[in-house]
C-alpha cells in the first residue's frame, strides 16, 4: 500500500516537472519570437514610414530628380519584412553619399529626419561653376574656383576656358591644386585690371602654357611657364611690354608674347 502511494506521488511530481520544462522551453522560444514579431509590426507601422522628401537649397539641379533618387532608396524591404522606408532605420550618411555620387554639382548634403511630419529634409549646397575645362574634342565641363571638374555643360558663354592636363573622363578630377588655381587667377586679374580679358588658358606641358587675350581687337597668345611661382609678376611684365609697344605704334597687333625666359621677353607682331 505504501509503495503504491509512493509511486503515484512520484508520477505526479514527474508530470509537474515535465510540464514546467515544457512551459519553460516554450517561454524561452516564444518570448523572443513574440518580441521579434512585435518589433517587426512596430517597424512596419505607418507612422514610422517616410512619406515625403523636402529639398532645400537647389539652384540648378532639379528638385524632382533629387527626390526620385532619394525615394528609390526607400523602396522594398530589408531582411524580408522591414520596410526600407522606415524613418528610424534610414541611414543619413548613406543617403547623402548616394546623392553626392549621383549629382556631381552637389558639394554638400545634410539630411534631417522630421519624425512628427514623417518627412526627410535634404539641405543642399551646390558647387559654383567659375570656369570651364574643355577637352581636345571640344567637350566642355563646369569647373570650380579651386579646379575641380564636376559636370558636363553646353553653356560656354562668358566663362574662361582651361584646357590640358586632365586625361580620360574628367568628371570629379582636379585640373590643378588650389594654390595653382590661385596663381592662375592672379595672372588673369592683372590682365583684366589693365583692360585685357583672358579668354582661355591651355596648359600644353609642364613648362608651357598659352593664354589667349584680345589686344587691339586681335586675339594674341601670351606664352608663359605655368610652374612660375608668381604669375601676377609675369602678367605685369606682359602689360608693361604691351603698353610700351602700343605707346609707340597704337595700331600694333601682337601675334604672341613669350615670357618664359625671366626678364627676357620675345614677341611677334602681325
Amino acid at each position: 500500500m505504501y509503495k503504491s502511494k509512493h509511486k503515484k506521488t512520484s508520477s505526479r511530481i514527474a508530470k509537474r516537472s515535465k510540464i514546467r520544462k515544457v512551459f519553460g522551453l516554450s517561454l524561452k522560444i516564444g518570448l523572443p519570437v513574440a518580441i521579434l514579431v512585435g518589433l517587426i509590426f512596430l517597424l512596419r507601422a505607418d507612422f514610422l514610414q517616410v512619406k515625403n522628401f523636402e529639398v532645400v537649397g537647389t539652384e540648378t539641379i532639379s528638385a524632382e530628380s533629387l527626390k526620385h533618387t532619394a525615394q528609390s532608396l526607400t523602396l522594398g524591404n530589408r531582411l524580408l519584412f522591414v520596410p526600407k522606408s522606415n524613418i528610424i532605420l534610414l541611414n543619413k550618411n548613406n543617403l547623402a553619399n548616394i546623392l553626392l555620387s549621383n549629382f556631381g554639382r552637389l558639394e554638400k548634403v545634410e539630411v534631417d529626419k522630421k519624425f512628427l511630419s514623417q518627412k526627410v529634409e535634404l539641405k543642399l549646397t551646390e558647387r559654383k561653376a567659375e570656369f570651364l575645362w574643355c577637352s581636345t574634342t571640344n567637350e566642355c565641363f563646369d569647373m570650380t574656383k579651386d579646379g575641380l571638374v564636376f559636370e558636363r555643360t553646353g553653356n560656354i558663354e562668358n566663362k574662361l576656358i582651361f584646357t590640358g592636363i586632365v586625361a580620360g573622363n574628367p568628371i570629379m578630377k582636379n585640373f590643378a591644386t588650389l594654390a595653382e588655381m590661385q596663381n592662375y587667377e592672379n595672372f588673369i586679374s592683372v590682365f583684366k585690371n589693365s583692360g585685357f580679358e583672358i579668354i582661355s588658358i591651355n596648359i600644353e606641358s609642364s613648362d608651357k602654357a598659352v593664354a589667349k587675350t584680345n589686344i587691339n581687337s586681335f586675339i594674341s597668345d601670351i606664352i608663359f611657364n605655368p610652374e612660375e611661382k608668381d604669375l601676377s609678376l609675369v602678367a605685369q611684365n606682359n602689360i608693361l611690354l604691351i603698353n610700351q609697344v602700343l605707346s609707340k605704334t597704337p595700331s600694333s597687333h601682337f601675334q604672341y608674347i613669350d615670357s618664359r625666359f625671366g626678364n627676357k621677353m620675345f614677341y611677334k607682331l602681325y
